[in-house]
């Protein structure tokens, strides 16, 4: 009886591990796990946001950042609580291996620039105040959608160079 017990959950597990999710929303990312090695893996990442007009810039090995860029007005919330004028968002691409299996687990997030940062409103008797980046979260769903965009961008990518292998 145990040995089976055992068995079971060897199964599950490796079956778990071998399946391949599209990207899910986790309230405030989207994480994917992509075959690729995690070198290969970003290098997909930070072509495909290049193509599509972003800046990146590399953070070590495991994770990109992109320059803040405005938020279009398509993609303004057309409520009480949208982003101001000028409105500024950056994504953050990061990596890990998969654990006793191939692959890298990619986790894409958004983030809003607090209002008014980069201006003379930041700073306050010549130092600058600390703000926090606002994540974006399924409660903004127009720029959350951009955000589920970009991962797909990577995740598409990466599948279609691991097929070409």
């Amino acid at each position: 009886m145990r040995i089976s017990k055992i068995a079971a959950v060897a199964v599950l597990a490796t079956t778990g591990a071998c399946a391949r999710f599209s990207g899910a929303p986790n309230g405030d990312s989207i994480t994917t796990t992509v075959g690729t090695n995690r070198q290969t893996t970003m290098e997909t990442a930070r072509t495909e946001l290049m193509h599509h007009g972003f800046t990146v810039t590399r953070v070590g090995d495991q994770m990109l950042v992109t320059a803040p860029r405005p938020v279009p007005e398509y993609l303004r919330e057309v409520s009480t609580a949208r982003p101001g004028p000028g409105q500024q968002w950056f994504l953050v691409v990061e990596s890990s291996d998969v654990r006793f299996f191939r692959g890298t687990h990619l986790r894409v997030s958004g983030y809003l620039m607090p209002p008014g940062a980069g201006t003379a409103a930041a700073v306050r008797n010549g130092k600058r105040l600390d703000q926090n980046a606002i994540p974006i979260t399924q409660q903004n769903p127009r720029l959350f959608r951009e955000v589920q965009a970009a991962a797909g961008w990577i995740e598409s990518e990466a599948q279609r160079s691991n097929k070409k292998k």
